[in-house]
Parts: structure tokens; C-alpha cells; sequence
């Protein structure tokens, strides 16, 4: 495993060894953000969705913890033992590091070397701030109070760590000042950006949605700014379709810069993971028609999942592989999406912050994923028309149908699927399918990485002692969840 450093060394590390394996990303030499500026932001990008997308048990065990997939040998993450690899410390690198240090340094270069006009520079500008608004969201709910006002200054080698709650009242601050400085009217960065070649009305739709997602995150812990906020997002205009996803187009052609997932599941030619028992068990018990979209068939034509946390080796003749479409070296990587953006407005309805029918929005969510994996709306139909599934019939609170159901379609989405979990308590894996061997409950946090307790002890003291309990463990609950 590679030397881990704190956040102060790698933040100096030299700017061409953050412009590497880029060549065939297809950046234009002629557009108005040249050299490295935007090699920067291409990098940034890249790297935001190569870690939101990444299997690695290492730096994103996601998948593993929310039980859409589990390890076939080495069981640690599944158990919830993070000691073997260390994934706390590398989804903080990967985050800040890969992500947040090449976006900065990009968006500091921009005025320097930009060579067209100030309305398209304030656009690049914004969509950059975007990304690391959008990058400062997941460390915030993952690890909670972090390196912040200091994190991306260099004058500053041991930075303090900030209250995530301020932290996350900023994070609002700067999305509601790129919605204000976004101008649709003109244009931004094109091939450098790989998630809407730099379409300044999608990336609009994007900060309208990516506020209404980070309104629900503290939803339960602050109902009153987050009915304020879902109203403003609302306002503004979220996505209202699979076209406005917020997809990382990956190269096929070139193994590096393919879809991570490709790269670890056929390019390594290892099978280290497998579906859950507990996915495939609710899908086939409710007819799901994403079975064969997420899934290949036994030899018998069945649908079978592994136990979490059991050791389960691999054998395709017995258990489910993954679907050739997950395994696709241009699969595209999710960042954000219509389906997520519908099941945040049911739960918007149901708790009072918009009028309208949960239903609908419960339905569309449904609908938009099962169509975004390949389906039809004549399967999405089907699938809803099912008592367990409609809305009115299914069973349990609000939080159960949307929980499961986004759960589904999370399916993918990494983060989000253990996240989902987390905010709305569905599906309760401590008691439906708790991982054999478990280490105790369902982590709901990450723990700060070890280099920062022994470089910058103490800043991350006083963090851990903020912590509920006074100590620095995944079991503690961060301020958004309830």
C-alpha cells in the first residue's frame, strides 16, 4: 500500500504531478481556458468522480457497508474493520488531495492565464467552485468537523479543523453565489469539462439540485433552513429529466481513463466482490426489473447473493456476477441525478417543505432510474402497479418506501447507498442482515485519518474531543443525523 501523507505535504506537491494521464480526455487547445488551468479542472474532476465511483475497499467501501455488494475473500470491510486498508485515510486523500487541491489550484489560475471574457471567466470560475462545494459536502458528511477556512492554504501546514455546521452554512453561501453568478447566456469551458462540456444552464440545474441534496442531508437536525432551501432549489430549477444527469464521460480507449469499475472488476481480472443476498432478495421478491440491468444470471438461471461478511469466494455457476453494462469501460461515472433529485421531493412533500403529491415524485424517481439503467416505462409501470412497491400500499412509514426504493437505485452510486441508509434508517441492516463477524453496528461515520493524529495532533484533538462521546469512532453520529 502506498506511503500515506498529510494533508500539509501532499498540498505541496508539484502541479505536474497533478496533470498526468490526460492525454486522451480530448481537451481543446483552443478553447478560451488554456494550458494548465484547465488541465487542473479536468484533473479535479476526474479525480472527484474516479473517487465517488472507485470499488476500492481501500478508500471507498460504500458499496460494501450500505450491502449492495460484498467481499468474496478478504472480509474486513464487510465486517466493518477498516484497519487492514486504511479507507478513512485514503477517501480523505483522494477528496482533498486528487480532488480539491487541483480544483483550487485551477480556479486560482484561471484569472491568470484565461484568454476570453470576464462573463466566461466568472462561469468557469463558479462551476469550479461548484465541484469543490460539492467536494467539501461529502467530507463534512462523512467525518464531520474538518479542515476548512485553512484546508487549501499552503501558509498553513497543520490546519484547524472547522465546525461542520458553520462549515456546511458556508457550503449553502457559495452554491446560492454561483447560482447568482452563473450566466446561462454565455458559455464556460467546453471539452475540459467532462460532465457538461461546460453548458452553463445545466450547471445551473446542477447547483439548484446539488443545494436541494445537501438541504435533505439535515433535514431531520435543521427542518426550518431546510425547508428554506428546498423552496429556494425549487425556485431556481432543479434537473427535470435523465438528460440533466450529472455524468463523467470515462475513455475506453484508454485503460487508465476507462470507468474505475472496469478497471477493477475485468482489467485486473480479480473477483473480489459479489452482489448481497439481501439486494437480490428484495429485487426478485418484487419483480424488479433491473434484476438483469444490475446482475447475471446463475448457470440456472436464477438470481443468487452472497452473505455479507462470510468469506464467500467467487463462483459465477452458483451466485450472480455483475452485469456487462456495470462492467462497461465507458460506463459513465454518477455524480448526481434526476432519480436522486425525485425521491428528495417526495421526502420534500412528506415533510412538509413543498405541496404536491409523494406519489408522483416517488413514481418518477422509480421510473427515471429503472429507464437510466436501460428499462422501459412499460417495465417501470409494471414494477410500481405491484401492492409491496405503489406508494399507497407499500408497506411502512415514509422513510421505509422511500428508503428501500432509493436504496435500489442507488445501486452504484457508492456513497449515496450507505448515506441513504444513514439519513432515513432503510433498510435497518443491524437488524434485517447484520455482515457475519460484524464489528459492531453499521459505521455512521468515518474516522479522521492516522497521519492526522500524528501530524497535526493538536487540531484533530480538539476535533475528536467535539465528537458525541469525546472520541474519534465510526459509531458516533455526526450533527445532521438523528
Amino acid at each position: 500500500m502506498k506511503k500515506l501523507l498529510s494533508i500539509s505535504i501532499l498540498f505541496s506537491l508539484v502541479l505536474s504531478a497533478c496533470t498526468k494521464d490526460l492525454s486522451t480526455l480530448n481537451i481543446d487547445p483552443k478553447s478560451s481556458s488554456e494550458g494548465l488551468p484547465s488541465a487542473l479542472f479536468l484533473q479535479g474532476e476526474k479525480n472527484l468522480s474516479d473517487a465517488l465511483t472507485s470499488t476500492s475497499v481501500a478508500s471507498a467501501p460504500f458499496r460494501v457497508l450500505s450491502q449492495e455488494w460484498t467481499e468474496n475473500t478478504y472480509v474486513y470491510e464487510a465486517q466493518y474493520n477498516f484497519a487492514a486498508y486504511q479507507a478513512p485515510d485514503n477517501f480523505w486523500i483522494n477528496l482533498y488531495v486528487n480532488a480539491l487541491h487541483n480544483l483550487d489550484v485551477a480556479k486560482q489560475s484561471f484569472p491568470i492565464d484565461f484568454k476570453g471574457d470576464a462573463v466566461t471567466l466568472r462561469n468557469d470560475l463558479d462551476i469550479t467552485d461548484l465541484l469543490e462545494v460539492y467536494t467539501f459536502y461529502y467530507l463534512v458528511a462523512t467525518y464531520g468537523d474538518v479542515p476548512y477556512s485553512q484546508a487549501l492554504n499552503t501558509k498553513y501546514p497543520f490546519p484547524i479543523y472547522d465546525d461542520a455546521k458553520t462549515i456546511y452554512s458556508d457550503l449553502f453561501t457559495r452554491v446560492d453565489s454561483c447560482i447568482a453568478g452563473l450566466n446561462t447566456t454565455e458559455g464556460a469551458m467546453g471539452s475540459e469539462d467532462q460532465i457538461y462540456g461546460g453548458n452553463t444552464t445545466e450547471w445551473l440545474k446542477f447547483a439548484a439540485s446539488l443545494k436541494l441534496k445537501m438541504a435533505m442531508l439535515i433535514a431531520d437536525e435543521d427542518p426550518t433552513t431546510a425547508g428554506q432551501e428546498v423552496t429556494a432549489a425549487m425556485q431556481t430549477g432543479v434537473f427535470t429529466s435523465d438528460a440533466d444527469d450529472a455524468l463523467f464521460s470515462y475513455d475506453p480507449g484508454s485503460p487508465g481513463n476507462s470507468n474505475p469499475i472496469w478497471q477493477a472488476l475485468v482489467l485486473s481480472g480479480r473477483h473480489d466482490f459479489g452482489p448481497t443476498n439481501i439486494l437480490i432478495n428484495t429485487m426478485v421478491g418484487w419483480n424488479d426489473p433491473r434484476l438483469p440491468l444490475y446482475f447475471q444470471p446463475t448457470a440456472t438461471g436464477s438470481y443468487v447473493g452472497d452473505v455479507p461478511g462470510a468469506g464467500n469466494g467467487y463462483d459465477p455457476s452458483s451466485v450472480s456476477d455483475f452485469s456487462a453494462q456495470l462492467q462497461a469501460p465507458a460506463l459513465q461515472g454518477d455524480l448526481l441525478d434526476y432519480s436522486e433529485v425525485q425521491f428528495y421531493l417526495a421526502e420534500s412533500v412528506e415533510r412538509g417543505f413543498i405541496t404536491g403529491s409523494a406519489a408522483t415524485y416517488y413514481d418518477n424517481a422509480i421510473t427515471a432510474s429503472i429507464e437510466f439503467w436501460g428499462g422501459s416505462a412499460s417495465d417501470a409501470a409494471t414494477y410500481l402497479a405491484q401492492p409491496a412497491v405503489a406508494y399507497a400500499t407499500a408497506t411502512g412509514t415514509w422513510q421505509q418506501k422511500i428508503g428501500y426504493q432509493e436504496w435500489i437505485s442507488f445501486y452504484n452510486r457508492n456513497w449515496e447507498s450507505w448515506t441513504v441508509i444513514r439519513r432515513l434508517g432503510y433498510p435497518d441492516l443491524d437488524v434485517v442482515n447484520p455482515p457475519v463477524g460484524a464489528h459492531g453496528n453499521l459505521p455512521l461515520r468515518f474516522t479522521y485519518p492516522t497521519k492526522e493524529v500524528t501530524t497535526n495532533p493538536t487540531n484533530w484533538a480538539a476535533a475528536a474531543a467535539k465528537i458525541a462521546g469525546g472520541k474519534d469512532v465510526v459509531s458516533a453520529k455526526l450533527f445532521w443525523e438523528q
